[in-house]
């Protein structure tokens, strides 16, 4: 067995330039992404503060649970998985060559699963605070 069998190949300045590109844009989807968790948990937190009953208290929890653990999640892809470190601009050709931030090819299926998740449960949360608008209750 050859010694340069067991080495992985060094990346072309093509991916590395290909890593970089999405590691930025992985890192503002994710900033809005966390930004629209937040006003939706301002606006629960304020149908949970507000109202009492039994009947609107079950939604809004269910759906701000499911949003802190979206949260979660995004916080968690993020750093282990998105390059934002001080020496991560294009302009550093051995981020992208480290193991962890190379897989750019496989990020973003993770990313789009992650990102339909965050969809439906953001569809939902409007529609069940759209009810409550239509009704006058916020």
């Amino acid at each position: 067995m050859e010694r340069s069998n067991n080495l992985i190949a060094e990346p072309d300045q093509q991916t590395v330039d290909l890593c970089h590109t999405e590691n930025q844009r992985w890192a503002r989807t994710l900033t809005n992404y966390q930004q629209e968790i937040d006003q939706l948990l301002t606006l629960l937190d304020d149908v949970l503060e507000r109202y009492t009953q039994q009947n609107l208290r079950p939604r809004a929890i269910e759906y701000q649970q499911h949003l802190h653990r979206l949260q979660a999640w995004f916080k968690r892809f993020r750093s282990d998985l998105i390059c934002e470190r001080a020496d991560c601009p294009p302009g550093s050709q051995q981020i992208c060559r480290e193991l962890q931030f190379g897989r750019h090819t496989t990020i973003a299926a993770q990313l789009a699963d992650l990102s339909a998740d965050f969809s439906r449960t953001k569809m939902g949360c409007y529609q069940f605070l759209s009810i409550l608008v239509q009704l006058n209750l916020l």
